[in-house]
C-alpha cells in the first residue's frame, strides 16, 4: 500500500509522521496532496519531519554515469525542497551529516544492491562498469560526509 492510499483512508492521529529520503520519489502533484493527507492526520502539536540528502555539496561517492545522474536528482530536489518550503510557512530548516567509515567491499556490495534510488534504473552492464570505476577509484576504506537535510513541518491547526 502506498503512503498516499494509506493517509487517506487513516482514522488515527500522529505525533510524528517521518518520511525518510523517499520523497523525491513523488511526482511535484503527489508531493503536494501528500502533505495535505497527512497533515490532517497529524494531533495538534504533531509533526512531519522531511528527511532528504543536502542538496549543497554531497559528498557521496560516486562513480561517473552516478554522479551525472544523482547531480540532475538533486537539482529536482532543490525543486522539492523550495516546493516545500513554500507551501510550508512555518518550515524549521535542519542540516547534519554522519561521518560515514564503510569498508570498500561493503560499499560495493551496497551499489551493486542498488540501495540508493539514482541507481534503480541502470542497466546490469552500468552498474558493473560503475563497480569497476568505483574499485579502482577508492581505498579499502572509504570515508565521507553523509549529508542530510530535515524539514520539519508542524501542523498548522494550532
Amino acid at each position: 500500500i502506498n503512503a498516499l492510499k494509506f493517509f487517506d483512508k487513516n482514522k488515527y492521529k500522529f505525533d510524528l509522521i517521518l518520511i525518510k529520503q523517499t520523497i523525491h520519489l513523488l511526482s511535484l502533484s503527489e508531493i503536494k496532496k501528500l502533505l495535505s493527507i497527512i497533515k490532517t492526520n497529524l494531533t495538534s502539536n504533531g509533526k512531519i519531519f522531511i528527511f532528504n540528502l543536502d542538496t549543497d555539496k554531497n559528498e557521496l561517492p560516486t562513480f561517473k554515469l552516478m554522479k551525472s545522474k544523482l547531480s540532475k536528482s538533486i537539482r529536482r530536489d532543490k525543486d522539492i525542497l523550495k516546493l516545500i518550503i513554500k507551501s510550508n510557512t512555518q518550515t524549521i530548516k535542519k542540516k547534519f551529516f554522519y561521518r560515514v567509515k564503510i569498508t570498500k567491499k561493503k560499499y560495493l556490495n551496497m551499489i551493486q544492491n542498488r540501495y540508493i534510488s539514482t541507481l534503480l534504473t541502470f542497466t546490469k552492464k552500468e552498474l558493473n562498469k560503475g563497480l569497476r570505476e568505483i574499485h579502482l577509484k577508492y581505498k579499502e576504506n572509504i570515508n565521507f560526509k553523509d549529508k542530510l537535510i530535515c524539514l520539519i513541518l508542524q501542523n498548522s491547526s494550532k
